[in-house]
């Protein structure tokens, strides 16, 4: 026996045997059916819907023929003993739910359980968008595809976020230093987590690379929303000058344990990433308009409590 199929959508596509080599497909269409099938696994799909989510542009024939020769290669591609892929009935198919073993699935079961080794381990399986990389352009996939990527992305966010406030919590200050990173790299307009960042570094010694990552959180405030950081922000670059300057100890708010920047969803604050956010949208506009828009982090004082969501008000 070979095992179950192991598909990583995470970062690109990878299909792997559980006790074997990796599969390769003759077109990245299969790959690409593969994936929808295995994420709606023991789903049944009509043959209509999947021919036009991937051969929109054919004819029914000819998308209806191209579906069965990808299905053939999806079959072909199992070597004898493994579990059966694939289940039809009449016009239908699916994925065998028993026969897949599938990142995203996994990375949403752990998200739901909160533990914080749970959310440590779905941060190890986010490795990028879903299926990045693809290069199938059909409207159909994109209209499930693009989505289905913003949807994943900010679960991932809201994961990271609560795994940084429970390392920052325990005083796990090198791994904060790495989750803070990967926040930021998702949604590098979070203000509340540059604060953090910058506490830890100060936390590690390492006061010029917390006056660094102020000058990079001006940089991108700017691009992005043409603002100017928060109060909290400047004073808090400033007790780290003080501190360089000095030779001393960083002030209180600089050097003691960053506070937590979320509680994830039982703060009542939804997180969004920067791409879907509305708000960044309107501070764009503000910009552009009658005049600039600025904004807070509510209870960014609190440990364990700031939100990530910024409100737009008036200069």
């Amino acid at each position: 026996m070979h095992g179950i199929l192991r598909l990583t959508l995470f970062g690109g596509f990878e299909a792997r045997l559980e006790a074997g080599p990796t599969l390769t497909f003759p077109r990245k269409k299969s790959e690409a059916l593969l994936a929808y099938l295995a994420l709606h696994a023991g789903q049944m799909q009509t043959r209509d819907k999947l021919a036009a989510l991937l051969w929109g542009d054919v004819s029914d024939t000819r998308a209806r023929h191209s579906l069965r020769q990808a299905l053939m290669a999806l079959r072909q591609a199992m070597p004898r003993g493994s579990p059966t892929l694939l289940v039809e009935s009449g016009d239908t198919v699916a994925v065998n739910a028993d026969a897949v073993d599938v990142d995203v699935v996994r990375f949403e079961r752990l998200v739901s359980d909160g533990s914080p080794e749970a959310l440590e381990r779905a941060a190890g399986l986010y490795r990028g968008d879903l299926l990045e990389g693809l290069g199938v352009t059909e409207p159909a996939l994109e209209e499930w595809l693009v989505p289905e990527r913003e949807r994943l992305r900010e679960i991932a966010l809201d994961a990271l976020v609560r795994l940084l406030a429970h390392q920052t919590r325990v005083g796990a200050v090198d791994e904060a230093v790495k989750t803070a990173i990967r926040v930021l790299g998702l949604d590098p307009v979070q203000e509340a987590v540059h604060r953090t960042l910058m506490r830890l570094y100060a936390q590690q010694g390492r006061r010029s690379a917390a006056l660094r990552q102020y000058q990079l959180c001006v940089g991108v405030l700017e691009r992005e929303l043409g603002i100017g950081p928060e109060a909290d922000t400047r004073q808090l670059y400033q007790e780290l000058l003080r501190a360089v300057r000095s030779g001393g100890p960083p002030g209180k708010s600089a050097g003691d344990a960053a506070p937590a920047p979320t509680e994830g969803p039982a703060s009542g604050t939804p997180l969004v990433g920067r791409r879907r956010n509305p708000f960044l949208l309107a501070r764009r506009v503000g910009r552009r308009g009658s005049g600039p828009c600025r904004g807070r982090y509510a209870g960014d004082a609190a440990p364990g409590r700031p939100a990530l969501r910024r409100s737009p008000r008036r200069a």
